[in-house]
C-alpha cells in the first residue's frame, strides 16, 4: 500500500498527483500554506469516490514542527510514509533589478529546503524497511536559468543539485530518487506569466498531464523527467549555443 506525502498539494502539480494517486487506492496526505485550498482540495478529491483515503495538514514546508506533525499524524494514521513528493514552490517572476536579497533567501526555502527537510523527517524510516521513493519537483529552470525569473532559478537550481546528490548517497539502497523537471504546466503560479497565444502557451501541458508523466517514470525507476517532450531538445540547445539560447530565451519565455 502506498502512503504518500505530496507538499504543495492543493494545486497544480500536484493536487492533479494527489487525485491520481488517490485512484489509485493509495493514502495521500497533502500539505500548504492556504488551509482554505488544502482542505477543499482533500474533501474534493475524497468525494470523488476512489479507493484510497486522503488528508490535508496546512502549514509552511520550511517550518520544522509542521514537517514533524505532518510526518507524525500520517505515522499514526497509516503507517510510514512510502512515497515523499516534494512539489512546494513559489515563483514571484522578477528580474534581478527588482529581487531583494531576503527575497533570494525565501526563494531558497521555498524551492529546495523545503525539500531537505521533508527528506531529512522521511528518509530514515524508508531505509529502515527497505522502500520508498522520493520525488522532487524542480523545474526547466533549474537547468537552464531565467533572467525574468531570478530567485525562483537559484532555488530550482539548488533544488536540482539536491535531488542529484541525494541519489548518490542512497546508491545501494532500495530507496528511489526522482528528479522532475517541468517546462511550461499551465497551473495558477505560471499562467499569469505567459501571454495566450503565445508559443509558451501553445506547447504547455496541464497538471494532469504532467502527474501522470510522473507516475510513469516512477513505475519504470527513471532517475530524471523532462516534460513535455521538447525539454531535452531545447537543454541540449543551451549547452550547445549557451549565448545564442539565451538570446532566444527573452523571445520565447514570456
Amino acid at each position: 500500500m502506498t502512503v504518500a506525502w505530496i507538499t504543495g498539494g492543493g494545486t497544480g502539480i500536484g493536487r492533479a498527483l494527489a487525485e491520481r494517486l488517490y485512484q489509485q487506492g493509495a493514502r495521500v496526505l497533502i500539505s500548504g500554506r492556504r488551509k482554505e485550498i488544502i482542505e477543499n482540495a482533500a474533501s474534493e478529491i475524497g468525494a470523488s469516490g476512489g479507493p484510497g483515503e486522503i488528508m490535508a495538514v496546512a502549514g509552511d514546508a520550511c517550518d520544522a514542527s509542521h514537517v514533524m506533525e505532518s510526518v507524525s499524524r500520517v505515522k499514526k494514521r497509516w503507517g510510514e510514509i512510502t512515497l515523499l513528493i516534494n512539489n512546494a514552490g513559489a515563483n514571484p517572476n522578477k528580474a534581478f533589478s527588482e529581487t531583494s536579497f531576503e527575497e533570494y533567501q525565501k526563494s531558497f526555502e521555498i524551492n529546495c529546503l523545503t525539500a531537505v527537510r521533508a527528506t531529512q523527517a522521511t528518509l530514515p524510516a524508508m531505509l529502515k524497511t527497505g522502500q520508498g521513493a522520493i520525488v522532487n519537483v524542480s523545474s526547466i529552470y533549474g537547468k537552464w536559468a531565467s533572467g525574468r525569473s531570478i530567485s525562483y532559478s537559484v532555488g530550482k537550481y539548488a533544488m536540482a543539485g539536491f535531488t542529484d546528490a541525494l541519489r548518490q548517497v542512497l546508491i545501494g539502497t532500495q530507496v528511489h530518487v526522482l528528479g522532475v523537471y517541468p517546462g511550461f504546466i499551465k497551473t495558477s503560479m505560471t499562467l499569469p506569466f505567459v501571454q495566450p497565444g503565445s508559443l509558451r502557451s501553445y506547447l504547455g501541458k496541464t497538471p494532469d498531464h504532467m502527474a501522470l508523466a510522473i507516475l510513469k517514470a516512477l513505475r519504470c525507476k527513471k532517475t530524471e523527467l523532462y516534460y513535455p517532450w521538447y525539454i531535452p531538445w531545447v537543454l541540449r540547445l543551451h549547452r550547445w549555443m549557451p549565448v545564442w539560447s539565451d538570446v532566444l530565451a527573452e523571445r520565447v519565455k514570456r
